[in-house]
C-alpha cells in the first residue's frame, strides 16, 4: 500500500539495504532512477540525507530523522489499511487496558459492553495490579489505556482525563462507625485495620497517612487486593480505608457502609485515564476512550466530585 512519494519509499529501501544498487533491485528499478530520486529529495528537503561510503551509504543526522517519520507513517498506512479493509466484515482489532482492580469490577466491563454494540469483533486483555505495574505496561507500550489512582504527573504519557474520588472507612452494614457521617483519627483509632498490603500502599496516596506519626490504628490483616479487603470487612474482622468508586457497588446493595474522613486525614484520591502519547488510534480504541470517559464524568457528576480535562 504506497500511501508515500516515491523518494520517500526509494530513501527508505536505500538506507534499509544500505546500498542504492540492491535497494533498486528490490523495487525491480534502475539504480540510476534511484539515484536521480533521492538527489531531488534531499534538493527538496534542503539538507543532505546520506553518506556514501566504500561498502555502501548511510544516513546522516537529517537523514535519519526523516527516515523516523517515514516508518512511522508506514506503520500507521498499515493501520489504515487495516482498518478500511476490515469494514467490510466489522472491523477487527484488541484493546490492552491495564487497570486498578477497582475498575474492573463495573466501570470496564459496562463500558466494554457498549462498544461491542458498535464494534462487536473488537476484543480485550485486561491486565490488574498495584499502580507501578500499570504504568510500566503503559510504557511499555504494552497497554493501549490505563485507569489507575495517584498517577504521577512525571508518567510519560497523555492524561486523558482526572477525576478526584473522595476515600473513606468501609464497614460492615451494622458497625458502630457506619452511624458517622464523617470518620476523624480518634473513630478510627478505636478499631481493628484491614491495611492495604505494601506493594498496595507503596503507590497509593494512602502512604502518608500510615507513615505518619499520628497511625491509624491497630491493623489486623493486610490485603493486597480490594476485593480481599472487601471480604475481610464484611466479615467483621475490621474496618479498612476505601475510595467510593471502589465500594459504591456493595454499599448500594446493603453490603458495606462508606464513611467519609476527616478532611484533616488526607486528600482525595486522584483517577487518571492515560493513553499512551503520540499514537494515531484506531476508530474502535478512541470510541472506547469517549466511553470510558463518559462513565468517568457521570460517576463525577453524582458524587459531586471534579473533572480536570
Amino acid at each position: 500500500m504506497a500511501l508515500l512519494k516515491t523518494s520517500l519509499i526509494h530513501f527508505d529501501a536505500a538506507i534499509r539495504h544500505g546500498s542504492i544498487r540492491k535497494a533498486a533491485e528490490s523495487l525491480n528499478v534502475a539504480s540510476s532512477a534511484m539515484n536521480r530520486q533521492l538527489l531531488q529529495l534531499e534538493q527538496e528537503i534542503g539538507a543532505q540525507l546520506f553518506e556514501r561510503l566504500p561498502r555502501g551509504i548511510q544516513p546522516t543526522a537529517a537523514g535519519g530523522v526523516l527516515l523516523s517519520y517515514i516508518r512511522r507513517w508506514n506503520r500507521e498506512a498499515a493501520l489504515v489499511k487495516q482498518e478500511i479493509g476490515g469494514l467490510s466484515g466489522g472491523v477487527r482489532g484488541t484493546i490492552r487496558i491495564a487497570a486498578a482492580e477497582t475498575f474492573t469490577e463495573d466501570l470496564l466491563p459496562t463500558a466494554m459492553t457498549r462498544l461491542q454494540v458498535a464494534f462487536p469483533h473488537v476484543n480485550y486483555t485486561l491486565i490488574s495490579g498495584d499502580n507501578q505495574r500499570i504504568t510500566n505496561e503503559l510504557l511499555a507500550k504494552e497497554a493501549d489505556l490505563v485507569l489507575a489512582y495517584d498517577v504521577s504527573e512525571h508518567v510519560r504519557a497523555e492524561r486523558v482525563l482526572s477525576i478526584t474520588d473522595p476515600v473513606g472507612i468501609i464497614t460492615a452494614p451494622d458497625h458502630p462507625l457506619s452511624r458517622k457521617e464523617m470518620a476523624t483519627r480518634a473513630d478510627i483509632a478505636e478499631w481493628a485495620l484491614i491495611a492495604p498490603g505494601d506493594d498496595w500502599l507503596r503507590h497509593s496516596g494512602l502512604k502518608h497517612v500510615f507513615e505518619g506519626e499520628q497511625g491509624p490504628g491497630r491493623i489486623v490483616a493486610r490485603a493486597e487486593r480490594p476485593g480481599i479487603l472487601k471480604a475481610l470487612v464484611r466479615a467483621g474482622l475490621g474496618i479498612a480505608f476505601l475510595s467510593l468508586l471502589g465500594v459504591e457497588k456493595e454499599v448500594s446493595e446493603g453490603k458495606l457502609a462508606w464513611i467519609p474522613l476527616a478532611d484533616d486525614i488526607m486528600e482525595p484520591a486522584r483517577i487518571s485515564l492515560l493513553v499512551p502519547r503520540g499514537r494515531v488510534q484506531p476508530v474502535y480504541m478512541m470510541e472506547f476512550i469517549e466511553i470510558v470517559k463518559r462513565e468517568l464524568s457521570e460517576y463525577q457528576t453524582v458524587n459531586r466530585g471534579s473533572a480536570v480535562a
